[in-house]
């Protein structure tokens, strides 16, 4: 049974439909990173509402009456939920953006750049986006209430600052924050640059060998440098030259 179903899986994933799909997500990489950070932003964002409204009114019968004011935030009683609708929007907002960074990282972008740079990167574009989210919704629910409702109001100035979140978000996660490099690129690059062994062959002779590495490895490379020397010479009739390590 396992096998079979191994078997149809390696055959589906080998398939035209499975190589052009491949292709296809591919070749519109950007498009799908849209869409994976929008459903995961949604993901987020479900999350966020759903906080934002259990806290709001589990708080408002406490901290409802108490008006908060400091640095860009004005929440007062009744407009906007004074200091319930302040913890609201500023724990709702934070539960949003730990979801969207660790799933984000991992699924949408990829990343394997510095963790630590990231993490910094993305605590500071945060806590950015916070202060303008949490100032613009109290500014939009006092702006708002008196002509649609206080939950109206609500309602309205956390979709605005979500979206507002979700933009810049995105474009600080993609290009900043969160990217993709090609580690293999860089360790073929380390590894070029240690010592090793530097052989140069003409007319059938080592000119050069310079190596730090083991005798053995070295001896290996010789060897197989003069295999392919007399294979070479010999595929067009000429008797290639004996070699005795290197010596005359």
């Amino acid at each position: 049974m396992a096998a079979n179903v191994k078997a149809t899986y390696e055959k589906m994933k080998n398939s035209e439909i499975a190589k052009k799909s491949k292709k296809f997500l591919e070749d519109h990489k950007n498009i799908f990173q849209i869409i994976k950070f929008t459903l995961i932003s949604l993901i987020a964002f479900i999350a966020e509402f759903a906080s934002f409204y259990a806290l709001i009114f589990g708080l408002k019968g406490v901290y409802g009456n108490i008006a908060f004011s400091w640095f860009i935030f004005d929440y007062e009683p009744g407009e906007n939920f004074g200091l319930a609708g302040f913890i609201a929007f500023l724990v709702s907002k934070c539960i949003a953006e730990i979801i969207s960074f660790i799933v984000n990282r991992k699924k949408t972008f990829e990343a394997n750049n510095n963790v630590v740079f990231s993490a910094i990167m993305y605590a500071l574009t945060v806590i950015a986006v916070i202060v303008l989210s949490t100032w613009l919704g109290g500014a939009l629910s006092a702006l708002m209430s008196n002509a649609i409702g206080e939950g109206g109001a609500a309602t309205i100035s956390k979709l605005v600052g979500s979206f507002l979140s979700w933009v810049i978000m995105f474009l600080m996660d993609k290009f900043v924050i969160m990217r993709k490099v090609d580690k293999g690129e860089n360790a073929a690059a380390e590894e070029t640059a240690a010592p090793e062994a530097a052989i140069a062959v003409a007319g059938g002779e080592v000119l050069a060998v310079e190596d730090d590495a083991d005798d053995a490895a070295l001896e290996e490379h010789v060897t197989a440098i003069e295999e392919a020397v007399a294979e070479g010479l010999e595929s067009v009739g000429v008797v290639p030259p004996k070699f005795d390590g290197g010596e005359e």
